[in-house]
Order: structure tokens, then sequence, then C-alpha cells
């Protein structure tokens, strides 16, 4: 047993999937690939639900064993009461890797592992905007079974990775202060232009949305809701004055901000990603669209509720980063 050091988000132990309760379902829509030692295990089940669960496996075209899913995109283990056969028959431990894991993140360095919840979740999204305190992220040292899975800490990201956590840390700072957010995405450029020694200009929502339109739809839902923003951006863009003034949502987009942070920007040390630069932009850039899209909310319904700015979080996640074609799209220059 050896030991990690392990950065996470102050909430990240409070989080329990609320199963059944979600109005929403990561068991929908998405491809679930299943690991090759939870194939094996599945081998060895007996009885019906044994077979059911070999006759529910198949190949992807990486040739990945993945679940077989139904006509409306479900996973054939997803019962009626939207809870997991899985589970219920077998025990937690019969999930796959990506099942058990969901909707946790990890980025792995060369001492350092940072774990993360994902924004696709709704019950993640309540937990970070549930109030207006700053998001705040722990460094402490954890015994490696704590977290149950195994890291490939990369050497070579060790002074990239120094240097990042400490830029990040200040960016940090600001967020979590009072001044208004225009103020603090200010500081946040100075802090970039005096490191990088390079000018940042940041996408206008004309271009954020003309770089979005490229992006893979998830589904025909994002697409229909995306070309009614885009066709009314002027409309949107003109509220945006009386819509800060009725919502005060300066600390939820700092928090959001933050988090986009911690999740996306530290990609740069990697290599083969693009760079600081780039992922700097997709963050300003991500929460931009976000609040356009709160904006959006705003100018149909009159108001804008927790539920609300949770359903327009998820729905950017949903389609921006979990989809590692699209992230590639909005950072690596052309």
């Amino acid at each position: 047993m050896s030991e990690l050091v392990v950065t996470r988000p102050s909430f990240y132990k409070e989080f329990k999937c609320i199963a059944d309760k979600c109005n929403d379902s990561c068991c929908v829509g998405w491809e679930i690939v299943v690991d090759r030692e939870t194939s094996e295990k599945y081998k060895n089940i007996k009885g019906d639900f044994g077979e059911k669960i070999r006759a529910n496996l198949m190949k992807d075209e990486d040739n990945e064993t993945c679940f077989k899913l139904d006509e409306n995109e479900r996973c054939p283990f997803l019962n009626k009461d939207k809870l997991c056969d899985i589970i219920i028959n077998c025990g937690e431990n019969a999930l796959c890797g990506i099942c058990r894991e969901h909707p946790r993140f990890y980025n792995d360095f060369s001492e350092s592992v940072e774990c993360g919840l994902g924004l696709c979740c709704e019950e993640v999204c309540r937990l970070l905007l549930e109030n207006d305190e700053a998001v705040c992220f722990k460094t402490e040292i954890v015994h490696d079974n704590e977290i149950g899975i195994n890291f490939y800490l990369d050497e070579s990201t060790h002074e990239g990775y120094i240097a990042l956590y400490k830029i990040r840390e200040k960016m940090f700072n600001i967020l979590s202060g009072e001044l208004p957010y225009n103020e603090k995405i200010a500081r946040l450029i100075e802090i970039v232009e005096e490191n990088l020694n390079a000018k940042v200009t940041l996408d206008s929502d004309g271009t954020i949305l003309a770089r979005y339109e490229q992006t893979e739809p998830i589904n025909k839902e994002w697409t229909s809701y995306f070309n009614e923003l885009q066709e009314n951006i002027c409309e949107y863009s003109e509220k945006e004055k009386p819509f800060d003034e009725a919502t005060n949502g300066d600390k939820k987009y700092s928090k959001i901000l933050s988090y986009i942070i911690f999740r996306h920007l530290s990609n740069c040390v990697y290599g083969d990603n693009a760079g600081f630069m780039e992922y700097f932009n997709f963050c300003i850039s991500a929460v931009r669209f976000i609040k356009l899209c709160d904006i959006k909310t705003f100018c149909e319904t009159k108001e804008l509720t927790l539920k609300d700015r949770i359903e327009n979080v998820k729905r950017w996640s949903k389609q921006i980063e979990y989809s590692d074609l699209n992230v590639d799209l909005l950072t690596f220059e052309e």
C-alpha cells in the first residue's frame, strides 16, 4: 500500500448517486464500455441473470466490449423503476469500471492525482451550485487503496504541473473573492499574460457560438436547443444587464469557472495536448456559453431557478467536456 498526494473539491466526499431520484440518467444515451476484468467476471455469473448479461454484451467499432442499448438508448439493465438490475441481482461489486466510477474523473501527474466529479451529473451540479460559498480544492496525502484504482504517474509532467498549480492557485484566490465577475476575468487575464508573456484575446459571443456549432451533437435535443440560442443571440445579449440585476449570479459563475479550470486547464501539462492559452480560452468560453443559456432561460420564463442553472451546466457538460472530439475541436489550433 502506497501513498498519493490527492487534490479534490471540498464536496467530493459528499457525493452519492441519487439513482431513481435523478431527473436524468447516466444509463441512457451513453455507450457503456465493459472493462476486461468485468467481462471475465460476467462469464462466471450463473443462472438466468448471468445469461441475460452475456446476451446483452457486444463489440463496438473499436472492438471494445459494451452493453447493447435498446432503441431508446437505454442500458438493458436499467429497469422501469430507474434502478440497476445488476446491482439488485449481483451487488455493486459486479458493476463495470465506468458504471462504478461515474461521474468521477482523475487527472494523474508526476507525484499527484487530481480527482473530481463531472458536471454532466445533476447531483454534482447541485453540490456545486446550491450555495454561493467559494469552491475549495483540498490537497492531502491518502493511501492509494482509498481511491481504489491504479494510476500511471508520468514523471515528465512534474515541472509543468508544479508551475500550473501555482498559477491556478492564484486564479482560485481571485475567483473566490468579492470582485464582480468581469473584474475577476480581467485579473485572470493579467496573470496569464504575465506568466506567458503573451496577449490574451477572448472569443466574442459570435465566435463562441460559431465554434460550438462545429461540435459533434450529442443528440437532436442539443441541435434544436443550440439553433434557438444562436437565432436569438442578439436579444439575449441585449437582456444581459437586466438579467444580471435580477439574478445576481456572479458567484455562481465564479464557482463554475473555478471548477472547469480545475478539470481542464491541467490538460496543457501533457505534451500531446493543446497549450495553456487554448485551455484558458476554452474555460472562459465555457462559462460564457453557460451564462448565455441562463439568459435564454430567463428571457423565456422570467426567472432562473437552481434547477434551471443545473440543467444548463449539465447540458454544456454532456455536449462538450464528455466528448474528447469536441474538447479537441475547441482547444487545438486549426
